[in-house]
């Protein structure tokens, strides 16, 4: 597997060499605007409890495959019956091995909101993903690093954040922004993005809540922030006090199931 930069580039040149699945610019906007109605991530993040989101995945960059045979459809049952608030399912192909039909079998059974994480990297995957029934999209900061790191500039002919941004929004989506770091927490705040998910996971596979904790204090009044990847149970709790509106579970509960772990988390007394 390649590392996230590498797979960005990657993502780039296959979406330039890439015909649309529905064939013309036309018919991706035809098959967005027909999908089901979307629902809204905002709308759980802002109730008084804390929510809990799940991220089942095929395979990560620090633990290879972890369960090539994933049917999302029963996942995002089980887990929706669990207590889930939203289900993020990975379409990226090359580091995690999720398919756009994830994503379609995950909405065909959830009533709770879907969010679609990918290297959206081009306007026409803003359409194709709606058309699979994404209500949000998960993308990480890095992919717009020419648009905030020192030295670079944002290339002719890419898609900027901003225009994927603004289609996601016509078509009703929410676009939330991943982050891990300062520079990224400072980029993604300028922009018009709905919510920020503060990832605790480093690429070699170790995770670090405190990351959580540090940025929070830099993230302006306002913006609902989800925490992803958490390594024990008392740090639910601390989560949730120092103000994260959801948490983000993810492939380190791959041994008790995300559905235990929907339970246990939901039976914590959280107080404030």
């Amino acid at each position: 597997m390649s590392d996230l930069t590498d797979a960005i580039e990657r993502t780039r040149r296959h979406w330039t060499d890439r015909p649309t699945e529905h064939g013309t610019i036309e018919g991706l906007q035809a098959a967005a605007q027909a999908a089901p109605g979307v629902r809204s991530l905002l709308e759980v993040l802002s109730e008084d409890r804390l929510a809990l989101l799940v991220e089942p995945k095929r395979a990560t960059v620090s633990r290879g495959t972890i369960n090539p045979h994933l049917d999302l459809g029963a996942v995002a049952r089980e887990c929706e019956a669990a207590g889930a608030c939203a289900i993020s399912v990975v379409t990226e192909r090359e580091l995690s091995g999720g398919t756009i039909d994830d994503l379609r079998a995950a909405r065909a059974v959830a009533t709770i909101p879907v969010i679609a994480r990918d290297l959206v990297v081009d306007l026409r995957q803003v359409y194709e993903l709606r058309a699979a029934g994404a209500d949000a999209l998960l993308v990480p900061a890095r992919v717009f690093a020419d648009e905030f790191e020192e030295d670079h500039g944002t290339q002719d002919g890419r898609a900027t954040s901003s225009q994927l941004i603004a289609l996601a929004h016509q078509l009703g989506m929410e676009f939330l922004f991943s982050i891990g770091t300062e520079e990224e927490l400072a980029f993604a705040v300028d922009t018009d993005a709905d919510a920020l998910n503060i990832d605790n996971r480093a690429e070699r596979g170790n995770i670090d809540v405190e990351r959580t904790f540090e940025l929070l204090a830099e993230v302006p009044l306002g913006w609902p922030v989800i925490s992803e990847s958490i390594a024990t149970v008392d740090e639910v709790a601390k989560l949730h006090r120092a103000g994260v509106d959801g948490l983000l579970l993810d492939e380190g509960h791959t041994e008790t199931g995300l559905a235990n772990a929907l339970a246990i988390y939901a039976d914590l007394t959280l107080d404030a």
